[in-house]
């Protein structure tokens, strides 16, 4: 009878250890591809500019056509369906949230310090720079016992003029 319990135990905790072991690979290639998209959508959003303005030397954002591709690489990327909720395929399970900040010549003296309220950082901006968080929720970890905190991501895309 005790090689019997002992091989239920150790079969029973083996299959935690592979459970998490599966969860984590799978979380830690989200998260990487979160980060991923997060620099294509900073890039995209720094292509929409006032080109009258660019010519006079300043660096002015698009912001309404720059929020439009942002919208449109999360959706794209994170298999999402209308109000940033994920479909049925999508790794994520929350609603996706993102927040974007376009520091320019129109809003922005430089050099400006910029702190962020959720990850917790300062940076000092010297060049127009758009910066942008994707909060993708909390992972759907299938151990109840592991709840992680939300995946949060950012990315900031500078123009540097020179």
């Amino acid at each position: 009878m005790k090689p019997f319990i002992f091989t239920l135990a150790m079969l029973i905790l083996f299959s935690i250890f592979l459970t998490y072991q599966t969860d984590n690979n799978n979380y830690n290639r989200q998260l990487e591809k979160l980060k991923q998209v997060a620099d294509e959508c900073s890039a995209a959003a720094g292509l929409f500019y006032d080109e009258e303005a660019f010519s006079a030397g300043l660096t002015i954002y698009n912001q309404e056509e720059g929020k439009k591709a942002i919208e449109y690489i999360i959706k794209k990327n994170l298999d999402l369906i209308d109000e940033h909720s994920p479909s049925e395929k999508s790794y994520w399970k929350d609603t996706i949230n993102y927040k974007v900040v376009f520091f320019d010549n129109s809003n922005t003296v430089f050099p400006h310090s910029y702190t962020d309220d959720l990850n917790r950082f300062t940076k000092l901006i010297a060049e127009p720079t758009i910066i942008v968080e994707i909060n993708a929720g909390k992972p759907p970890f299938r151990l109840k016992f592991l709840q992680l905190k939300n995946a949060v991501r950012s990315s900031a895309y500078e123009y540097l003029e020179r």
